[in-house]
């Protein structure tokens, strides 16, 4: 959500949502919340090596929502959100100057995970969760070029398919409501594998085939823990750190290394006042990927009366591809929370 993007997911194992982490604990009542979000994808590794680039200013989708209910010690939550998001669309010239060749590129990532999550206190500092999920991946890729060459046309490539996960998670209060007040979150998900089918097309100035594409791609594990500790009136430091195993797409012959990520934010927010801010740094790495590692940056924005929160995220995170200038995956998101 956008409060978890104004400090660079450095929160995002805290528990203040159920995204990541089932021990959240939802205030009595319900709770809803939405997310729509505004991505760029700037690809400063194609521009560099054409010309006349055009890419497309951004596209609006969404980056989570939930339903929330609690009912005395236990708290539940349906939830949906996108890990994986990425859209992005671009067409350049070519080839030599005198009859250069233009291309369109097209590209779709999208993981979608629709869970339910459970959570309960185990003592007044304590509290434990579990979800269940249902997980969906689509990827669609084109490629349109127009020059002389027998090979140009359409190419596309679209493909899909669905799994399970499951995640575990705890949440720690110490001092609550006293000044250097604590919390420590951790979460462990584990996805299952699944079958990912789909076909492959040509429609080329060399004839038309189409192809059927099938992969897998192989169970991982994800997790992390974050913390956050009040230093000064108003004033919250949050820190996080996160790992997933290796990712492996069978059938396509390609994989990953295990990833490492970090993020460190600031938090104000005076309880007497409806407004606050939040900054935030941060850092992933994954070795074996085409973009092995990516810096975060962002701000945020907060308002809250009574029992709506409004927030604003802005994230920047710039991504590095060996040889390339760095490209970059910027996100508006603004999250709207209401409690009845």
């Amino acid at each position: 959500n956008a409060a978890s993007a104004g400090v660079a997911l450095a929160d995002r194992w805290l528990g203040a949502s159920p995204y990541e982490n089932p021990a959240f604990a939802p205030p009595k009542g319900f709770t809803l919340e939405a997310t729509p979000l505004f991505q760029r994808v700037n690809r400063q590794d194609v521009v560099s090596v054409n010309r006349s680039t055009q890419q497309t200013v951004g596209y609006p989708d969404a980056a989570g929502g939930m339903l929330a209910y609690g009912a005395g010690r236990i708290g539940v939550a349906l939830y949906a959100w996108q890990p994986v998001l990425r859209l992005e669309q671009l067409n350049y010239e070519f080839g030599p100057l005198a009859t250069p060749g233009q291309m369109d590129q097209q590209a779709l990532q999208r993981e979608l995970r629709v869970g339910a999550a459970v959570s309960y206190p185990l003592n007044d500092a304590l509290r434990v969760g579990v979800a269940g999920e249902f997980v969906r991946r689509d990827d669609s890729y084109e490629t349109h070029e127009q020059s002389g060459s027998p090979s140009s046309g359409d190419r596309t490539l679209a493909f899909n398919g669905s799994g399970l996960g499951a995640s575990v998670g705890v949440r720690y209060v110490k001092d609550a409501g006293q000044p250097w007040e604590s919390e420590l979150g951790a979460a462990l998900h584990w996805q299952s594998s699944f079958d990912l089918n789909g076909t492959y097309q040509e429609n080329l100035l060399a004839g038309d085939a189409t192809t059927s594409v099938r992969a897998t791609l192989e169970s991982a594990f994800s997790g992390g823990v974050s913390g956050r500790v009040n230093v000064a009136p108003s004033t919250w430091v949050v820190a996080g750190l996160s790992s997933r195993s290796s990712e492996a797409w069978s059938g396509f012959g390609v994989w990953s290394d295990a990833a490492l990520g970090f993020g460190l934010g600031l938090v104000w927010k005076d309880a007497e006042l409806p407004y606050g801010f939040r900054f935030g740094l941060g850092r992933e790495s994954s070795p074996g990927a085409l973009e092995t590692k990516s810096g975060l940056a962002s701000v945020g924005f907060t308002y809250v009366s009574k029992g709506l929160a409004l927030d604003l995220g802005v994230l920047h995170r710039n991504l590095a591809r060996d040889g390339f200038p760095r490209s970059s995956d910027d996100r508006i998101l603004g999250s709207v929370r209401i409690a009845f």
